[in-house]
This record gives structure tokens, C-alpha cells and sequence, in this order.
């Protein structure tokens, strides 16, 4: 009996240090790639940053940065509420398109590859650079001004003056232009929501929707009795991700504030405004995980 424990216990610290090994790349990262530059940035957000002749130097300012960041900066308020503004119309409907495409395209049909290659593909080759040139040259968008106009690949005629040629009135012409425009945000945004509920509804067993069909239950029924309980842990995920890749966008208002004041030197500003919208996201997107977590559906075996 004895030696049963013992044996037992060895294979068990075998089984930990193997566990140990396989997230020691993770812990490696999220060391040198998160905390210590998160460490870094606080220093820089409570000091007066100079740089002379290479050197770096750091004269502690308080909460002088956060301060002006609240009290005199006329641009951070109303471009964080944008942005919560954008996250909570946007976030819903990729998540529903997203929902909606990976039940379309789980089904077999003639080409079913093809469409699935065309919807992750922006995935692949789209940078926040990359959506902001297609948004501003091809759909010229809100932004469209001085964004990017030097990238003669995508210089073509604009929906918007085609539509004008039409003779169409200008209030058609904006409402177009702002349709299609948010057409091609939500399938540009949409890529990887939809491959990981494409995943998640692949792996719903086939025996559940028998046995939902032997009681003469309907589309409807088996969507909300079955397909949304077995997916609500992706579900989850997914609109946690969402929000962060709305919140981290590269057309963000706050974003690019950070990206500006970066190029422009002020270093220990861009960083104290990158702290309080790191805050301020991580809180809407715990708060988030809090309430949807409670409707989660984890399936026993």
C-alpha cells in the first residue's frame, strides 16, 4: 500500500512539472512583455520625461499628467465616450453576424471552403493600417480626410461620388456611404468571432439535435434549447474579444490620441492617458465577464 502512495505521488509531481514546463513560455511572456513594460509606464505616467542626447531622464510629477487629463484636456472625455459609444452599438451586431455566418456556413453546400477562406481572410492581411486605407480610399468614410492619402493602391472612384453621379440627394448619399461603410466594418471585424463559433457550433453533438427532432421540437426551439446553451462558453469569449478589439481599434479616438502625443515626444502623457483607458477597459470588460459569466452553460460529461 505503501509503495502504491508513493508511486502514485511521483507520477503526480511528474504531471506538475510537466504542467510547470508547458506554461513557463507563458509566464516568460507575460513577464518581459506585460508586467515589466507595465512597470515602465508608470514610472513614465508619474514623471516629467526628458530625453537629452540619448539619456533619459525622469523628474517625479505626481498626479500632474492625470490631472491635466481630466481638468484641461478637452479631448479625452468625449473621445472615450465615443468609444464606449461605438463598443455597445458595434460589439452586439458582430457578435450576431458573427453568430449568423458560422450557422450559414457549417452547412454543407458547394463551395462551403471558398466562403469560409473569403470571411477569415481579413483576418489575415488586416492591420488596423490596412482598414483605415481601404475605409478612407475605397468607401470614404467620416475620416476619410488627410488619413492615408498617399496610398495611390487603393486610389478609386469613391462609393460616395458615384452615388452623386447618379443624381441621387445628399442625405441618400450619406445614408449609403454609412450603411456600406458599417457593412464593411462588421465583416472586416468579424473574422476570427466567426471561426471560433463556427468551432464551438462543430462541436455540438449531432445526437442532441436528433433526439430534439424524435420530440418534434422546431428550428427555434433547438437554437435556444441547444445551440445557444452548448456555445455560451465561446459565446462568452467572443464578446470579451470583441470588445477589446473595438476598444484597441486603430480608428479609436483615444488610440490615436496615444499614437499622437507618442510621435509628438510627450511620452509620459501618451502613457498616463494609455494607464486610464487600460483602467477604464479593463473594468467595462470585467464587469462584462461578471454579468454574462452568470448565464454560462458548461456542459458535464
Amino acid at each position: 500500500m505503501k509503495n502504491k502512495l508513493l508511486k502514485r505521488s511521483t507520477i503526480e509531481k511528474k504531471r506538475s512539472r510537466w504542467g510547470w514546463l508547458f506554461i513557463l513560455p507563458w509566464f516568460i511572456g507575460t513577464v518581459y512583455f506585460f508586467i515589466i513594460p507595465m512597470l515602465q509606464s508608470a514610472r513614465y505616467a508619474f514623471s516629467d520625461v526628458t530625453i537629452r542626447n540619448g539619456i533619459v531622464n525622469y523628474k517625479f510629477a505626481g498626479l500632474e499628467n492625470y490631472i491635466y487629463i481630466f481638468t484641461k484636456d478637452s479631448n479625452f472625455l468625449p473621445g472615450l465616450a465615443e468609444s464606449i459609444g461605438n463598443v455597445l452599438y458595434q460589439v452586439p451586431i458582430i457578435v450576431i453576424f458573427s453568430l449568423f455566418m458560422a450557422l450559414l456556413i457549417k452547412s454543407k453546400f458547394p463551395g462551403r471552403t471558398f466562403f469560409r477562406a473569403v470571411f477569415f481572410f481579413p483576418v489575415i492581411i488586416a492591420s488596423g493600417v490596412a482598414i483605415n486605407i481601404l475605409q478612407t480610399q475605397v468607401l470614404m468614410s467620416s475620416d476619410a480626410a488627410g488619413v492615408q492619402q498617399q496610398a495611390y493602391m487603393f486610389s478609386v472612384p469613391s462609393f460616395t461620388v458615384l452615388t452623386e453621379q447618379l443624381g441621387l440627394p445628399t442625405f441618400v448619399t450619406e445614408l449609403a456611404a454609412s450603411i456600406t461603410g458599417g457593412f464593411f466594418n462588421i465583416t472586416w471585424k468579424s473574422g476570427v468571432q466567426m471561426v471560433l463559433l463556427l468551432a464551438a457550433v462543430n462541436h455540438i453533438s449531432p445526437s442532441s439535435y436528433e433526439a430534439a427532432d424524435i420530440e418534434g421540437a422546431s428550428q427555434w426551439e433547438k437554437l435556444w434549447k441547444i445551440t445557444f446553451p452548448m456555445i455560451s462558453p465561446t459565446l462568452l469569449v467572443v464578446l470579451i474579444y470583441s470588445i477589446i478589439d473595438s476598444f484597441t481599434d486603430y480608428g479609436n479616438k483615444i488610440m490615436q490620441m496615444i499614437s499622437e502625443h507618442f510621435g509628438k515626444g510627450y511620452y509620459e502623457y501618451s502613457t498616463a492617458v494609455g494607464l486610464v483607458y487600460f483602467i477604464v477597459v479593463l473594468v467595462l470588460t470585467g464587469a462584462v465577464n461578471l454579468i454574462f459569466s452568470k448565464k454560462v452553460y458548461y456542459a458535464t460529461q
